[in-house]
């Protein structure tokens, strides 16, 4: 297993020397200047990270703004070895980057505690030459005034800064020596806070360079590991990097490192313009779809073997996939990595699986369905006793409206598990009537009577031809069977209408119809009496 290790002994001491220099500097720009002589100081060498073994010598840290892809094409033909060279190099230069960040900090939050100093020795200031007064005649007035001029002393000995010592020292404790030390103290407090924006408006910009180091380094480390690495350990260290720390209780340097973020190109500016992006994909995606959509139902349409709930399906599901693809694709546009995304939908659809297996039945039971097309939409069927008109269907369930306007949803494994009556599945329907004369009527006549009300209407079919024949002797009646053929859609409308017609011919033709009746035979017994 290759390991990664480098020796950055001289390095660093060159680094901690600047650094204890750059304390000593008392000029206005000495902050800036010595984090130029820190960036400069700080170009690694690509003799930096070495693999002795083979002598081999990172090639990709000679332009440490490499680009991406370039970057990415450059470790392509690597090997592990060759990359964990790679790695120690750019680790050395986030390294670098991240120390000099972390120093510029420190020198930020330094700044800050001399100018709170500094203000608070010219408040003291003020208060002791209102004291100083008083003071002769008044002795707590003096004990508070001594008070306040150790406290200065100690103020100014915090700053750490000659002027101020000297300042205090030449302190003649006069009323007007101390608005005179006031004064010089606002005025340093002014100097150090346009030093301290000065810093961190520098601070963004070194930010910036160790967040390029930070993108470039976790690209090697990838590539790395795709070939036998293990880079838990520098995984772990590169997530301590990232970001950007907020001091939130000072509120001029947080609002100044938000602004800085906000107006970097690495920052603020790259994430509007990602959000851009994205948005214009969603867009681009929706629109997308809906064509797609309407491509795909125009072609379904030139197919007439296709059941409307297929096509439906078929239509449905060209959007969704779009849509869903479109989506995770455009994740990419605001920096999102979909791979553990993807990973964890695989990983949990086992468990998803299990978890829903009537749910998983009912889909089965759909794609079943949507396939062999035992039913339609509109079409009136009759399932477990339930008849109504198929209204929708989806997936998982088929939703059905009764006659009397009931909404109906039934699981699609429900449906596909029972027999099916499919009411309207073809195109034509024999109307079968049953019509019952008594045994004294005329049974000639009243077959000749049915046959001509079924001729007569305009909506039974000729062919196939109407049927009417003697069915049964029942008990009290001779029962005619008539069935004749209609459209399917006018099968109620004939139904109804022979009914009632052929019970207007008959009683104009004097032809009975039976129906149930009690004969009540009413017998007079002789009254008995008893003598």
């Amino acid at each position: 297993m290759a390991t990664l290790s480098f020796n950055q002994g001289h390095h660093q001491a060159d680094i901690m020397t600047i650094l204890t220099y750059s304390k000593l500097f008392k000029k206005p720009c000495s902050a800036l200047f010595t984090l130029v002589i820190l960036t400069f100081s700080l170009n690694i060498p690509n003799a930096f990270a070495t693999n002795s073994d083979k002598g081999y010598i990172a090639v990709t840290t000679s332009n440490e703004n490499i680009d991406l892809g370039e970057l990415e094409f450059a470790l392509t033909p690597l090997t592990k070895d060759e990359l964990s060279v790679e790695v120690n190099a750019w680790l050395a230069i986030l390294k670098a980057r991240a120390t000099i960040v972390s120093e510029a900090e420190i020198l930020v939050s330094q700044k800050q505690k001399k100018i709170l100093a500094a203000q608070e020795i010219s408040d003291i200031s003020v208060e002791s030459a209102v004291l100083f007064n008083k003071s002769k005649n008044d002795e707590a007035a003096a004990k508070e005034l001594k008070k306040d001029l150790a406290e200065i002393k100690s103020l100014a000995q915090d700053i750490k800064h000659k002027k101020a010592d000297k300042a205090v020292d030449e302190l003649s404790k006069t009323p007007e020596s101390l608005n005179v030390l006031a004064q010089k103290a606002d005025q340093y407090s002014d100097k150090m806070q346009k030093r301290r924006e000065l810093l961190i408006k520098n601070l963004t910009h070194l930010r910036e360079e160790k967040n390029d180091a930070l993108e470039r380094f976790q690209l090697v480390l990838t590539s790395w590991e795709s070939k036998g690495g293990e880079g838990a350990d520098l995984h772990l260290y590169a997530n301590a990097l990232s970001g950007t720390n907020v001091d939130l209780t000072d509120s001029d340097a947080a609002w100044l490192t938000i602004k800085g973020w906000l107006l970097s190109q690495d920052g603020g500016l790259r994430w509007i313009a990602n959000i851009i992006k994205f948005t214009l994909a969603l867009s681009f995606v929706y629109l997308l779809s809906r064509t797609a959509g309407k491509i795909t139902d125009a072609a379904l349409n030139r197919n007439s073997n296709l059941s409307t709930l297929l096509k439906l399906f078929i239509k449905v599901s060209v959007r969704r996939v779009i849509l869903i693809i479109g989506f995770i694709v455009s994740l990419t546009l605001i920096e999102i990595n979909v791979a553990p995304l993807l990973a964890l939908i695989g990983a949990a659809g086992l468990v998803v699986g299990l978890a829903l297996q009537g749910t998983l039945s009912n889909f089965a039971s759909g794609m079943l369905i949507l396939i062999y097309r035992p039913f339609d939409v509109s079409d009136i069927i009759e399932i477990d006793g339930v008849t109504g008109t198929v209204h929708s269907m989806t997936l998982l369930s088929t939703s059905i409206k009764t006659f009397d306007n009931q909404h109906l949803v039934v699981p699609n494994n429900n449906i596909w598990g029972t027999t099916i009556v499919n009411v309207t599945g073809s195109r034509t329907r024999r109307v079968d009537l049953v019509f019952g004369i008594g045994y004294g009527d005329d049974m000639v006549k009243a077959e000749k009577v049915m046959l001509d009300v079924v001729s007569k209407h305009e909506l039974v079919l000729d062919n196939p031809a109407p049927i009417v024949k003697v069915n049964e002797l029942a008990d009290s009646s001779v029962n005619f069977v008539c069935r004749p053929w209609v459209k399917t859609e006018n099968y109620l409308e004939v139904y109804w209408d022979i009914t009632r017609q052929v019970k207007e011919e008959f009683d104009k033709q004097g032809v009975s119809i039976p129906f149930p009746q009690r004969d009540i035979h009413v017998h007079q017994v002789a009254e008995i009496t008893e003598k």
